[in-house]
Order: structure tokens, then C-alpha cells, then sequence
């Protein structure tokens, strides 16, 4: 049995993301407490609202920081998710149980507790069988309230706003 050596996660983040994030943080702090100290140092309103503002642009900046860093993760994680499963295919690549299926019939599976039209999203990549409307309704299935195959059957538009 050969053994693997253990090797650490690589981080998300590259070595110049961290340095932005933390130099924004910084700066972003640095510019709050001189915001606090000139609040808290005067009683004049007026100054007060100005130190204020500068307090506000210290959380911006730090603000811009933590934003900056997690988009910089997401993107990582992004690029790892694309190297490790490869590209999602499209809706035209995939083929689902609209394909599958004639037009005239309307889906459901076993443990489902409602019906749907073949194109609806939520039986997409599903093992669904045909069926008969009155088929579902026996089985104690109510129509979807996305696809809404009653009346008509699975003919008709797949819109939510019908």
C-alpha cells in the first residue's frame, strides 16, 4: 500500500488579493477612528457632520476590501469548479425529459406530489414517468403551479407569468 503524502489546500486567494484586502481593511480603519477622534473632539455639529463623512468613507473603503477579496474567492473557486467537472452544459446540450417524452403527456415521479408539463424546471434531469392527467389525479397529484399543465395537457407555453 503506497501511502500519499499529504499534501495542504492551495488558498483561493492569490498572495496580491490578500495584500489588497488587507491594506483596504487597514486603511479603511485607520480612516474611522481619525473619523471618531475628530467626532468625538468637537461639539460643533457642523465639524461633527464632516468627520462623520470621513468616518462613513473609512467603512467604504473597508467595505471595498472585504467585497473585493470574496469576488476574488468566488472567481477561484469558479476556476477550480471549471478544472475539476468541466464546462455546465447548455440548456440545448443537456437532454432532459422534454425530450423524451411525446407532447401529449404530462410527468410526475413515483414520490412527486404534483404533475408537470415535460419542459417544466423542477422535473428537468428527473426520473419521471408519463402519464395521463386523470392517471395523476388519481395518484393524489395536483398540477404544477410553475409549468400549469391543467387543461389542455402539455400543450401550450411553458411560461410562469400564464
Amino acid at each position: 500500500m503506497s501511502s500519499v503524502p499529504f499534501r495542504p489546500a492551495l488558498s483561493l486567494w492569490r498572495r496580491s488579493n490578500q495584500l489588497l484586502a488587507g491594506v483596504l481593511l487597514l486603511l479603511g480603519f485607520v480612516v474611522l477612528m481619525v473619523g471618531y477622534a475628530g467626532t468625538s473632539g468637537t461639539r460643533d455639529l457642523d465639524e461633527q457632520v464632516v468627520w462623520l463623512n470621513v468616518a462613513a468613507a473609512g467603512l467604504l473603503v473597508g467595505g471595498f476590501g472585504v467585497v473585493s477579496f470574496l469576488a476574488a474567492g468566488r472567481r477561484a473557486v469558479g476556476r477550480r469548479r471549471l478544472t475539476l467537472f468541466g464546462d455546465v452544459p447548455t440548456a440545448d446540450e443537456r437532454r432532459g425529459a422534454a425530450d423524451l417524452l411525446d407532447a401529449g403527456s404530462l410527468v410526475a415521479a413515483p414520490t412527486m406530489t404534483r404533475y408537470h408539463r415535460p419542459g417544466c424546471p423542477f422535473v428537468e434531469n428527473k426520473d419521471v414517468a408519463p402519464a395521463s392527467q386523470a392517471a395523476h389525479e388519481r395518484a393524489g397529484r395536483r398540477p404544477c403551479g410553475i409549468c400549469r399543465p391543467e387543461g389542455g395537457g402539455a400543450t401550450g407555453s411553458n411560461e410562469v407569468g400564464r
